[in-house]
């Protein structure tokens, strides 16, 4: 295994890619071959059950590690419970989030992640987009609600932590969303761009508390919101804000994992930043993977515009460098995809018992 020493490699590497298809296609393997994507999220679209996921993750990391650099890819998915869960039965299905808030326990906090994280690994997903970490407090929020933990910030980072380290205990990487925080918003950041007009003040007493408690205690990959904090930055989306991911992320709270965009084909971006843009602008502000959820086409042009952009000085290499070493970090200690099919059976045997214990502690 070589580390990524080209632009291609090193600016491939910082692409989280969405992908076509319930097999290897050549048009996915020359994204991981030629683009050197640095992780792909899988969808439902990529999913018939356990047996074939297993076969694809599989079939993809043997491709990611015969390349030329041999690193292996993240492998991840949007796997919170409740109404965000991209992979059905015989997946087991959990509640949304907010019953951790309900039953106001630790313990089944760490079960719960374990139990989620179980059945990811056995297929050879190694990254989930959870725990969501933003603050329920503005009940007209469209798009967070129940997937939010709770509406106190002191409860959400006690449960998360608990969360995040049975994740963790079962070889997931988990994935802190989406900062500063998503709770106060009154739109849908995949329709629209939200602007929240808190004073620095509220958003530090409420937004942040989540996100230092889970740094403070080893959180290592962080996703932003496609939204406005009119108190820190005016212009620009948390995403491509300099000031809340430099200043405030890594300065103020210490964080120095791997910051990934939310999906850039949301409207929140796509119809107030010209695409073209993206590359220069995340790098500024501080991002170090940018993730792309649907078009494979927008992913190469992408990953094209930034190796231009840091051939022609308009990105410095730096850090790129930086974001490249933070990405093998993390990849140092992926858990390795598991030789033998899993065993769905199993997975109900064990799990559903749990399903309905944190479902027992929803609000009729």
């Amino acid at each position: 295994m070589n580390p990524p020493a080209t632009i291609p490699e090193m600016t491939g590497q910082m692409i989280m890619a969405g992908f076509e298809g319930t097999a290897l296609t050549p048009e996915t393997e020359d994204l991981v071959r030629n683009h050197h994507v640095g992780g792909l999220i899988l969808f439902s679209r990529n999913y018939e059950n356990p047996e074939q996921l297993h076969t694809l993750i599989r079939d993809l990391q043997d491709v990611a590690t015969s390349t030329s650099t041999g690193q292996p890819l993240f492998i991840s998915v949007d796997q919170e419970g409740g109404r965000v869960a991209r992979l059905t039965e015989p997946f087991t299905k959990y509640p949304p989030l907010c019953c951790l808030g309900h039953a106001q326990s630790e313990s089944l906090a760490y079960r719960f992640g374990q139990s989620l994280a179980a059945e990811l690994v056995d297929v050879g997903i190694n990254m989930d987009y959870a725990p969501v970490l933003d603050v329920h407090t503005n009940p007209e929020n469209p798009i967070i609600g129940d997937r939010a933990i709770a509406s106190d910030p002191d409860t959400v980072a006690r449960l998360a932590n608990s969360f995040i380290r049975g994740f963790k205990d079962k070889g997931m990487i988990p994935v802190g969303k989406h900062f500063p925080g998503h709770g106060d918003t009154h739109l849908d950041s995949h329709l629209d761009l939200p602007t929240v007009t808190r004073d620095a003040a509220t958003l530090e007493a409420v937004e942040l508390v989540p996100f230092r408690e889970t740094i403070a205690q080893g959180l290592e990959v962080i996703m932003t919101a496609h939204v406005i904090y009119t108190a820190w930055d005016k212009k620009n989306t948390a995403t491509f804000s300099k000031t809340i991911l430099q200043d405030i992320l890594r300065q103020k709270l210490g964080f120095q994992g791997v910051i990934m965009s939310d999906d850039l084909e949301m409207k929140a971006v796509e119809n107030y930043f010209p695409f073209d843009a993206f590359p220069r602008m995340g790098v500024e502000a501080g991002l170090d993977m940018f993730l792309i959820c649907n078009s494979v086409e927008k992913v190469k042009t992408l990953h094209d515009q930034l190796i231009r952009d840091v051939d022609n000085g308009a990105i410095p290499t730096a850090p790129i460098q930086q974001s490249v070493e933070r990405i093998l970090h993390l990849k140092k200690n992926l858990t390795p995809p598991p030789t033998h099919p899993p065993n769905p059976a199993y997975w109900q045997e064990i799990h559903a018992p749990l399903a309905n214990e944190l479902q027992s502690h929803l609000p009729d």
